[in-house]
């Protein structure tokens, strides 16, 4: 099943892309999460933005897995992280 990922990072921007499933939407988020240090000014945002993300895949591999199963969008938002996947 085909999503629309849109996630944005506090202090840093937001994206979207079409990905295949939940696990390349976690993947992605992992990437930007990880650029996304080249941006921020010093550790300590980075590092709470990094929290946030883990926590958030954690959520995205549960929660939004099993919403996606059933037809539904989800959307979530844990500390500077916000996340929304839509069936494609």
């Amino acid at each position: 099943m085909n999503l629309w990922l849109n996630w944005s990072l506090e202090g840093v921007g937001s994206a979207g892309e079409e990905v295949a499933d939940v696990n390349a939407a976690v993947r992605a988020l992992d990437i930007s999460v990880a650029r996304s240090r080249r941006v921020l000014d010093s550790d300590r945002p980075w590092h709470e933005l990094r929290t946030s993300a883990d926590a958030m895949k954690i959520e995205m591999l549960d929660e939004g897995a099993k919403a996606l199963e059933s037809g539904q969008a989800w959307a979530s938002t844990i500390g500077g992280v916000r996340v929304k996947l839509i069936p494609r």
